[in-house]
């Protein structure tokens, strides 16, 4: 798929996803402003490159769970059971949305972000 095909694509997703009342973001160099859902094309040949959707979670359970981890108790904080439980049912939700608008998107199977979701046309 070429670059301006993934562009393309990633605009699709994120119209669906604004129709279906999330707040989108699709400028991968910002992510520390952005909330709800991020969206982007990444340009890489190959299995690396695709598009993408992530939940993003608020600040607040951001600095929550540094702070927990900074105590040395990440896995046993309530912030921790709190991210856990959105990031997965947010990730379960966001691809059965996407499969009901018509995209294939599936767990991106990335080990350094695993609730990534990667779309296919």
């Amino acid at each position: 798929m070429e670059i301006a095909e993934r562009d393309d694509l990633a605009d699709q997703v994120a119209r669906a996803l604004t129709m279906a009342g999330f707040g989108v973001h699709q400028d991968i160099n910002r992510p520390a402003v952005a909330r709800s859902v991020l969206v982007w094309a990444d340009p890489a040949e190959g299995s690396e490159g695709g598009v993408f959707v992530e939940w993003l979670i608020g600040p607040s359970l951001t600095q929550a769970l540094a702070e927990s981890a900074q105590k040395d108790e990440l896995r046993s904080s309530s912030a921790f059971q709190y991210f856990s439980f959105v990031t997965e049912r947010m990730h379960a939700t966001l691809i059965a949305i996407l499969g009901s608008a018509g995209f294939h998107a599936v767990d991106a199977d990335d080990d350094m972000s695993p609730f990534l979701i990667r779309v296919k046309s």
